[in-house]
């Protein structure tokens, strides 16, 4: 079952994409229906647009084609998932028998802009189904609206990278001929493209055509919150698409920053804490210690990376990762949350740049600058008692790293003494970062002349975490400042 203009591209490409699917459509389309543009031609969207009316109509009778007809194998998945096999059938069969289900399924989609076979029996059943590996013909509807009428676009399980090739023809073809503001979500659309495009060209063409795009679009649209959420998508495509796009953020950012920074579009806290973050990445790509500094303090002042983070998380995840930090352990892999590997980084720097002042700041201040336990004893006046809560602490980091649990503490340290310096074992990554953080943190206790917590946190460190260069240019600093002083 197809629209008519997706029956005819199939006809004319004969399922083909690329450099074959572009020629045939400026043989078979009038020249004065198809542009070029910076990713070949574009396709005519009034043309694939369709009424309402219609697009209701084809979305029912797809999806009742396709998923409302039970099989063996649709059997067997919703016995896995422990539904009544009989009831799904009964309960399928009232649903698309009863024609007023058809605008009901309609709204749904405008709301979503999509659905899936197990949206759809969530809907159905208000319960979830694993069905992501379920193979029924047709994976996904995308239906968007652009002015009164309606992009609809069914990916096939047949041809699925050719239906995606014209998805993102027809989503690329809209943006450069409809007004922005006649297009409902583009974000969400800009997405999608994004999404397809890489299953057909690099991720370095991805980003050149969705930069090329955007600023196409706003050579021809008004200033709006749509236009920014573009640009927003293009700095994010820029920081996410390898070294050459990388490296042209800063220009980039810098052109968002100034296009967007006065009047009630103006960049507000959170898009300015997603930029300053991925200006924090790219200084330390380019070893800017100034510039680490810089945006480092600025996402952690006044807790503002921190108070976005669940908003950052959810909206940008191609840019922050979203593991919950761990404050009471030291020994783990820093670069699995982002406000992490923010200390981890500008602790390192601090200490590069001899700023221990503000190094030791950040250490009393700020509990994911160490862990738990030492951020309570630089707190603590009665420091000497709770020194011997730093070794149990990471046994116990150790053990839930080795063996999930802290039942077997002894057995987890003799593992991680056995293995965590084999250059090609399982936690190479965690001792080297954790003993570069640890080092960092000695030579910021030894400056500021921590003694007692500089010996125990000394030994605790040769005991377990001890990596031989970083111990011996620890060694070195200690020995130079000593020459100094005497």
């Amino acid at each position: 079952m197809l629209l008519s203009f997706d029956e005819q591209l199939l006809q004319v490409t004969n399922g083909q994409t690329g450099e074959s699917l572009e020629r045939t459509c400026l043989e078979q389309f009038s020249s004065d229906q198809i542009d070029q543009s910076s990713w070949g031609i574009t396709l005519p969207s009034a043309q694939f647009l369709v009424d309402p009316e219609q697009a209701e109509q084809f979305c029912f009778q797809l999806i009742k084609n396709y998923w409302g007809k039970a099989t063996l194998f649709f059997d067997a998945t919703f016995q896995e998932a422990h539904f009544n096999v009989e009831v799904v059938h009964e309960r399928v069969q009232q649903f698309f028998d009863n024609p007023k289900n058809s605008q009901q399924l309609f709204n749904f989609l405008q709301i979503h802009g999509e659905i899936r076979f197990e949206q759809f029996v969530e809907q159905l059943f208000s319960k979830p189904i694993e069905a992501s590996k379920l193979k029924n013909g047709l994976d996904v509807i995308y239906v968007y609206k652009v002015n009164d009428q309606f992009l609809v676009q069914p990916i096939y399980s047949q041809q699925a990278l050719f239906w995606e090739y014209v998805s993102a023809k027809k989503i690329y073809s809209l943006f450069l001929q409809v007004p922005l503001l006649k297009i409902e979500r583009p974000l969400e659309l800009m997405g999608i493209l994004k999404q397809q495009l890489q299953h057909h060209v690099t991720v370095n063409r991805t980003a050149s055509i969705i930069h090329k795009l955007v600023q196409q679009i706003d050579n021809v649209n008004p200033r709006s919150l749509a236009l920014k959420q573009l640009h927003l998508l293009n700095a994010r495509t820029h920081f996410t698409s390898g070294r050459r796009h990388f490296l042209k953020l800063r220009k980039c950012i810098d052109t968002l920053q100034a296009n967007w920074s006065s009047g009630s579009l103006a960049l507000n806290e959170k898009e300015k804490t997603l930029l300053s973050y991925m200006l924090f990445q790219e200084a330390i790509f380019k070893k800017e210690h100034e510039a680490i500094v810089t945006y480092g303090l600025y996402l952690i002042e006044g807790e503002r990376l921190n108070n976005h983070a669940i908003e950052l998380v959810v909206e940008y995840q191609d840019v922050l990762n979203s593991m919950s930090p761990q404050p009471h352990a030291i020994v783990k892999n820093y670069k699995e949350n982002y406000l992490e590997h923010v200390f981890f980084v500008l602790i390192d720097t601090l200490v590069k740049e001899n700023q221990f002042e503000f190094a030791i700041e950040l250490l009393r201040n700020h509990e994911l600058a160490t862990c738990t336990v030492l951020f309570e004893i630089l707190q603590s006046p009665n420091e000497t008692q709770e020194l011997h809560k730093i070794e149990a602490n990471v046994q116990q980091d150790i053990a839930i790293l080795v063996d999930g649990s802290t039942q077997l503490i002894r057995e987890s340290l003799k593992t991680w003494q056995e293995q965590y310096l084999e250059r090609k074992g399982p936690y190479i990554q965690i001792a080297e970062m954790t003993s570069m953080h640890v080092c960092n943190i000695l030579k910021i206790l030894f400056h500021e002349e921590q003694d007692i917590l500089l010996e125990k946190l000394l030994s605790v460190y040769k005991k377990y975490l001890v990596i031989p260069q970083h111990l011996n240019k620890l060694r070195q600093f200690i020995e130079q400042r000593m020459t100094v002083k005497m």
